[in-house]
């Protein structure tokens, strides 16, 4: 694991931006297609696999994807009309009548059908375009064998394609980032702690509020900046990247504050504060059972990291 040349996730986040290419499904810029796809699915829709769909289809035409929470009494068809969504993800049968002002797309996936507005006709023509595109590729067969089957192979979770974007901006192995995730929240991105930690990285409302931390892009990238922000200060200490892996780990579940009484305690009684080992034996003494979760934490995220390098190969 090669984690000692990582470039400043500001210089990486700015050449993202300037790098990103222009959207694949469009051959004229798209004044209909807004900077953020509002979508609902149906749960009797494979959730999980559409939410996998929307996500790329949203990043492969340069847009956001918003998943908007379905009540199951909803009417999501007179949102679509009224504006409030642009795109339903439902399960299309012949008795179904749509009335006026929607199209859906052609079928795939088992007579699943993306609906848009009619007045929109570009938007359901980007759709069909990029749905003809997906069902060939080898992205469409893995996730959905994946998440049909029990996760196998080179999946990990439904959200394999936003961990390794943001992975890769911070320099971390996309399967470690799947380990925090695993033991964070065991892939549930509605998860809540008692504390208020929110969503697949369990991340604490601040800058952004909690109903924008549901959404697993958001999520992801606030949790991996966390990561990158607490392994910048290990780097500055002159921790080895294993060492700073280690001690990062320790810092997103109990905080930098414990972490830093402990560097402190080390510096005044002439114990290196840069190896984990012994921080690891400090943790307890300076921060009682907080320190001893942080520790089995460690353990734990490298424990399923090594699992992944295992099973899963990129």
């Amino acid at each position: 694991m090669k984690l000692k040349h990582i470039l400043p996730y500001i210089i990486l986040a700015a050449a993202a931006l300037m790098l990103t290419p222009s959207a694949p499904y469009r051959e004229t810029e798209d004044p209909e297609i807004g900077k953020v796809l509002r979508c609902a699915i149906y749960p009797e829709c494979h959730y999980t696999l559409n939410r996998a769909l929307l996500q790329k289809f949203a990043d492969d035409i340069s847009v956001d994807a918003r998943i908007v929470p379905v009540d199951k009494n909803g009417n999501y068809l007179d949102s679509l009309r009224e504006g409030s969504v642009d795109l339903v993800v439902l399960k299309y049968n012949d008795s179904l009548e749509w009335g006026g002002g929607v199209m859906a797309s052609r079928l795939f996936m088992d007579s699943t059908a993306w609906l848009a507005r009619s007045d929109k006709p570009y938007n359901m023509q980007t759709v069909n375009l990029w749905i003809n595109d997906l069902e060939g590729s080898s992205y469409y067969d893995r996730t959905r064998k994946a998440l049909m089957r029990g996760m196998g192979g080179k999946s990990i979770s439904p959200y394999d394609y936003l961990i390794k974007k943001n992975a890769a901006r911070i320099g971390w192995d996309w399967k470690l980032v799947s380990a925090i995730i695993a033991c964070e929240s065991n892939f549930h991105e509605w998860a809540q702690s008692s504390a208020g930690a929110t969503g697949l990285m369990q991340v604490k409302p601040g800058e952004y509020s909690a109903d924008t931390l549901w959404d697993p892009a958001v999520n992801i990238a606030v949790g991996t900046f966390k990561l990158y922000n607490y392994q910048r200060t290990y780097i500055e200490l002159g921790a080895d990247s294993l060492d700073c892996i280690k001690m990062t780990l320790a810092a997103y579940n109990g905080g930098q504050g414990r972490l830093k009484q402990c560097i402190e305690y080390a510096e005044q009684n002439d114990i290196d504060p840069t190896k984990w080992d012994n921080i690891a034996t400090i943790l307890p003494q300076v921060t009682f059972h907080a320190g001893e979760q942080m520790v089995k934490y460690v353990d734990k995220v490298l424990a399923k990291y090594g699992e992944y390098q295992i099973l899963y190969n990129d």
